[in-house]
C-alpha cells in the first residue's frame, strides 16, 4: 500500500484500503462540497487512435476520461498515468456518491468528512466486467 501512497501525492486524499474493492481514496480533511480535489491524469488522444490501440471502448473504458464533445479521451492505462492517477483508485458505491467527474476533474458532490471514502457512479457504458472477478462487500456503516 506504501508503494501507490508514494506515487499520489495530494492535499485532500489518500489511497488506502477499502472494504469495497481492496483500495480506495479517502478524505484526509474535511472536503467541502463542490471543491476541486484533483485532475484527472491521463494522455489525450483521439477516439480513433483510442479504438485502434485498445479496441473498442465498451470493451475498455477502464482507467479512462472520455471527452465526446471534442472527441478525444483521456487515457490512464499506462505508466505513469496510471498509478499516479488517484482517480483509478475510487471504488463505485451508487447509494454513497459523494464526488463527479467533470471538467478533466475530480469534485465533490457533498461536504466529506475526514477519513470517509470517496465513491463515484460510472458511466452506464463503463465496463464493469472486471468487478465479476472481485464481489462488491458490503461497507460497514
Amino acid at each position: 500500500m506504501n508503494k501507490i501512497n508514494n506515487k499520489i501525492n495530494n492535499e485532500w486524499v489518500t489511497v488506502k484500503k477499502s472494504d469495497i474493492h481492496g483500495v480506495g481514496v479517502f478524505a484526509k480533511k474535511d472536503i467541502p462540497k463542490g471543491t476541486k480535489i484533483v485532475d484527472y491524469y491521463g494522455k489525450e488522444m483521439k477516439w480513433k487512435n483510442f479504438t485502434k490501440k485498445y479496441g473498442a471502448y465498451n470493451e475498455n473504458s477502464l482507467n479512462t476520461y472520455p471527452m465526446r464533445r471534442i472527441w478525444k479521451i483521456l487515457v490512464a492505462k499506462e505508466e505513469p498515468y496510471k498509478s499516479k492517477n488517484l482517480v483509478n483508485y475510487i471504488n463505485e458505491y451508487a447509494n454513497k456518491v459523494n464526488c463527479e467527474l467533470k471538467l478533466r476533474a475530480l469534485y465533490s458532490t457533498k461536504d466529506i468528512k475526514k477519513g470517509q471514502e470517496l465513491y463515484l457512479i460510472y458511466p452506464k457504458n463503463y465496463n464493469r466486467t472486471w468487478l465479476n472477478k472481485n464481489k462488491t462487500r458490503k461497507i460497514k456503516n
